[in-house]
């Protein structure tokens, strides 16, 4: 047995494996053509296969071969052929990644992730809140959420080959839009110390970046004072040399969610010769240095009637029989100072009590002041402050703004040296007051 000639069919399976095992000047996997061919014919009771190979790829230095035969010849060219391949794509995954949180109203962005398969990936997904959606190329997660919860959705990424993968994600939590508790606050405004981030509620949880804007209802920032852009609390120390109080508005926005608070600096000593300044609202006395909150319906004209509160009296402790008196005002821009009482003849701002008037496009109209005290010798005057206007736009129909008042005095017993505002700041002895209104909208 062992003696005998093999047979054709055994040396086919053997001689292709003989070639790989024991050749010495090719690369294994290579493509080679024809060995070269026999120096002597022949034994014509056998025959030999020259293995063939077609176009082969390898991956780093693997290589597949795989035979294409039966190991039977070819019965017209007496060989067989082998074919060389690459391992094939590793299996397609999609990757969730952990879903950051969101908040309702605010800028979200997510990136989830896929490996494997024939790249070129489509995504699609199911069960997002509302508002956000995913790309389609990029599998990127986007949008502004409309709702609050918790959302599980499904992930699912097909590849070139049309092969898919699908995953369940963790839900994606949706806080709360970001706002201010503004009854939470200890007084009407913040102060040195504090912080709007002391009072926010909602948010994603992602950074606070923090502006003094000044336009429009956003009052007077003070010399010498900053926001910490971070912190947003107050740094430095006001520098202001007038007597009284500012107020002006911080922004703090978070993933493009803006949200507004009042903020307040005092500066509480007068010029040596300035006149006794006595202030009173909101059921106190003589806290002119405190801020005035005015509570207002949305939807209302805006209408600041003074009605005594707050209530003014300015005291230079002598004036004469004969008193004279005078006073000149500004105020911040805001959205007082618009709609009939424009057209009206005291226009839309003033110190001194109003009565009804028919006749005024705006149904009122202001009367003088009064000298005090209302018997003797007089010492100084009263006055009161009041602003009109129309409907506040829509942009502050949910934020806090601000009236600021910066009012000089002038008291005595020559009228020319109180008419007009020039006169006014010569011979008023440095007395002045700055008093702000912080309004806050109401549903």
């Amino acid at each position: 047995m062992f003696g005998s000639a093999p047979s054709a069919a055994r040396i086919l399976l053997l001689c292709p494996l003989w070639l790989l095992a024991c050749s010495t000047d090719e690369d294994v996997g290579g493509s080679g053509g024809p060995s070269a061919p026999p120096t002597t014919d022949p034994d014509p009771t056998t025959s030999t296969t020259t293995p063939t190979s077609s176009d082969s790829s390898t991956d780093g230095d693997a290589t597949t071969i795989v035979p294409t035969s039966t190991g039977e010849p070819d019965s017209t060219t007496g060989t067989t052929e082998v074919v060389t391949t690459g391992p094939g794509p590793e299996p397609l995954t999609v990757d969730c990644k952990l879903p950051p949180a969101g908040a309702k109203a605010a800028q979200y962005s997510h990136q989830p992730g896929a490996a494997g398969g024939v790249p070129g990936y489509t995504w699609t997904a199911m069960g997002l809140p509302a508002g956000l959606a995913i790309d389609a190329g990029s599998g990127e997660i986007s949008g502004i959420p409309e709702e609050s919860g918790a959302f599980a959705f499904e992930l699912i990424v097909t590849d070139t080959e049309g092969v898919m993968a699908q995953t369940s994600c963790p839900a994606v939590m949706i806080n709360d839009q970001l706002g201010v508790d503004l009854d939470a606050m200890t007084g009407p405004c913040i102060t040195a110390g504090e912080s709007i981030t002391d009072y926010l509620i909602g948010g994603d949880g992602t950074a606070i970046e923090c502006v003094a804007p000044q336009s429009l209802g956003d009052g007077v920032l003070p010399a010498g004072i900053t926001i910490d852009k971070a912190t947003c609390e107050i740094t430095g120390t006001i520098t202001e040399t007038r007597y009284g109080t500012w107020a002006w508005i911080v922004r703090a926005r978070q993933s493009g969610v803006d949200v507004y608070a009042p903020y307040c600096a005092t500066q509480d000593k007068q010029a040596a010769k300035a006149y006794k300044i006595v202030g009173s609202h909101s059921g106190k006395l003589d806290n002119e240095l405190e801020p005035l909150t005015l509570p207002i319906k949305i939807a209302d004209q805006l209408r600041f009637d003074g009605d005594a509160d707050p209530a003014f009296v300015v005291d230079k402790g002598s004036c004469g029989n004969s008193c004279f008196f005078g006073f000149a005002y500004k105020v911040s821009p805001s959205p007082f100072g618009t709609g009939d009482c424009a057209q009206d003849k005291d226009k839309c701002f003033g110190l001194c009590p109003l009565i009804a008037d028919v006749n005024q496009p705006d149904g009122d109209t202001q009367i003088g002041c009064s000298l005090v005290p209302a018997m003797g010798a007089k010492t100084g005057f009263a006055h009161e402050m009041w602003a009109k206007g129309d409907v506040p736009p829509v942009g502050f129909a949910t934020r806090p703004f601000i009236l600021q008042w910066s009012v000089d005095y002038c008291l005595s017993d020559m009228q020319a040296q109180c008419a007009g505002k020039a006169a006014i700041l010569t011979n008023g002895d440095g007395s002045n007051l700055e008093f702000p209104i912080i309004i806050r909208p109401q549903p």
